[in-house]
């Protein structure tokens, strides 16, 4: 548990030495350049199999043990099951236009582990015929299991504003 804490610390500070306003064309990368850009390819993986609401496709991509923490509730998703039916909930909100985009990237990673920081916006026409789009802040940790990249961590969340307790989902990168 130790090994595990010292690592979450260590990616915190490789985020933060990446956090320089770095985009999808000038990526910020830190650790194995190799590994990094493994890692961008799971993102892009993960965004066409979004996309294209493809339930399965996003879940091949997590292991088996992840944890997740979403926009919406409950506060947390405890393994794959749960987090597939959130998965499940959420493309089924959407006609088939759901959209990403990706934004002030940051990637790292060494050894067996990694993690990936940023900015998207998640848009799309809802089922009513309403457009919906929102900035969401995210972070993924990856972990390298049989030689490819599983994400074991997910952090996705928008500002709140503490005087009114709202979400502020008009914020813009």
């Amino acid at each position: 548990m130790k090994a595990f804490g010292f690592f979450i610390l260590n990616v915190a500070a490789m985020a933060s030495i990446a956090a320089n306003g770095q985009t999808e064309s000038s990526p910020a990368v830190q650790g194995d350049p190799a590994a990094a850009q493994e890692i961008r390819g799971w993102i892009d993986h993960w965004r066409k199999a979004v996309s294209a609401k493809d339930v399965d496709r996003v879940m091949e991509l997590y292991t088996e043990d992840v944890v997740a923490y979403d926009v919406v509730p409950p506060l947390q998703y405890v393994g794959k099951a749960a987090y597939r039916a959130d998965w499940q909930q959420f493309f089924y909100q959407y006609d088939s236009d759901l959209h990403v985009e990706t934004r002030e990237l940051h990637v790292g990673a060494n050894g067996e582990f990694g993690y990936a920081t940023g900015l998207q916006m998640i848009s799309g026409t809802l089922k009513h015929g309403q457009k919906s789009g929102v900035w969401v802040r995210f972070t993924s940790l990856y972990r390298k299991v049989d030689g490819k990249w599983l994400d074991f961590h997910d952090h996705v969340s928008v500002p709140v504003e503490i005087q009114t307790g709202k979400a502020m989902l008009d914020l813009k990168p």
